[in-house]
């Protein structure tokens, strides 16, 4: 059986990686005098500063429910990636983009460039297997079917983040190996501008897309309708139960749900048949769907102004 990748050896490997970027990248920028390497060294302060959010975030995110938090500290993970987020878009890409205009419109030369390809082709290689770590994560989730599906639709919003972050390294990696290739094919500079731009304006649409993404869970996003539709089927199977009258769901955190589950019992039942179909269904449905953090079983009877029991249609549209 495959050892299930952690969040925490996700950002940790993101954080890293950015580690080396910034030293290194700035290191050579300084030697040449390009700007796209400056440009990288941003990108790569940029991964640093959000990996380290994106750490503390986990961290504190973490934390057992309290007096105060009593379904715990998770969504509080959801705060920092927006931290991140912002600090992508503003810090770096906004300044990136910047130093690119500037280059291009008053171009400098660039001197020993053999160590900035240098530089890129070790950068490219250390940020790709950072971005195979986040995207096996997203894989490997129970939730979904693909990554690209968890990309849209998880909860898991720190390896979202540390795996547009390192896919952004590795693109921006590339594309600063063309903008310099060019460069060295014809002469002008303005091609390390233009790469500069190009990586500036990466970062902020990157960064564009990952506040997009946290505000819909901030703010209370359901569960995706495939996980409702197994949550539904699996209290179906529970004896007693006749239907499923409602459902809702919020997410808690990083993969964790709260599941309200309101429905209809045979009758006749005395209380305790009652409570321990309420204690089937909690087991039934955490075993089916383990990122179920919370859920709560409420016993209705339908009466004629109510709604009738939902099916899998009729729950796609609710969540």
């Amino acid at each position: 059986m495959t050892k299930q990748i952690s969040d925490v050896r996700v950002v940790a490997t993101s954080l890293t990686v950015s580690v080396s970027d910034v030293l290194l990248n700035l290191l050579i920028a300084m030697f040449t005098g390009s700007t796209v390497m400056l440009s990288q060294a941003l990108q790569g302060l940029s991964d640093l500063v959000t990996g380290g959010i994106l750490y503390l975030g986990v961290k504190r995110s973490d934390r057992k429910a309290d007096l105060k938090y009593q379904f715990g500290y998770g969504r509080e993970i959801f705060f920092w990636v927006l931290m991140a987020g912002m600090f992508m878009f503003i810090g770096t890409g906004a300044f990136s983009l910047y130093l690119g205009y500037q280059q291009f419109t008053n171009p400098h030369p660039i001197e020993y460039a053999w160590a900035a390809f240098a530089m890129l082709v070790w950068g490219f290689m250390t940020n790709l297997y950072a971005f195979s770590l986040s995207l096996k994560r997203m894989h490997r989730s129970s939730l979904t079917k693909g990554w690209w599906h968890q990309l849209l639709h998880s909860s898991i919003v720190e390896t979202k983040a540390t795996f547009l972050i390192d896919f952004l390294g590795t693109v921006a990696a590339l594309l600063g190996f063309v903008a310099l290739l060019a460069y060295a094919l014809t002469g002008k500079a303005q091609f390390d501008g233009i790469g500069s731009m190009v990586i500036g304006i990466s970062m902020m649409l990157v960064s564009i897309l990952l506040i997009r993404d946290v505000r819909d869970l901030i703010v209370g996003k359901a569960i995706d309708p495939e996980v409702s539709d197994r949550i539904i089927g699996a209290t179906q199977t529970v004896e007693g139960i006749l239907s499923v009258l409602d459902l809702r769901t919020m997410y808690l955190g990083s993969a964790k749900m709260l599941v309200i589950i309101e429905v209809h019992v045979q009758d006749g039942l005395d209380t305790d048949q009652i409570e321990a179909i309420i204690d089937n269904i909690k087991i039934v449905v955490q075993q089916n769907v383990p990122e179920v953090h919370h859920i709560q079983v409420e016993v209705e009877t339908p009466d004629g102004d109510q709604e009738m029991p939902i099916d899998k249609k009729d729950t796609k549209k609710r969540t």
